[in-house]
């Protein structure tokens, strides 16, 4: 876990991946993107430690290819 653990808005989040909205929500249902967190009934967030790691691990991923 990273030490700046700030929330992450819809908005924020497409700053750090490229993907619409619907692709990321796919990518939750399949295990493949960090949950969201949710903080009311209509608004979610996601960690962004959680978004930086996973990241990380695709980077990680390239470099073992």
């Amino acid at each position: 876990m990273r030490d700046d653990d700030r929330l992450l808005t819809m908005a924020d989040l497409k700053e750090f991946v490229p993907y619409s909205k619907p692709t990321i929500y796919q990518m939750i249902r399949e295990g493949r993107f960090p949950k969201q967190v949710r903080l009311g009934p209509n608004r979610v967030a996601w960690r962004r430690s959680e978004v930086l790691d996973w990241i990380d691990e695709r980077a990680a991923e390239r470099e073992a290819a």
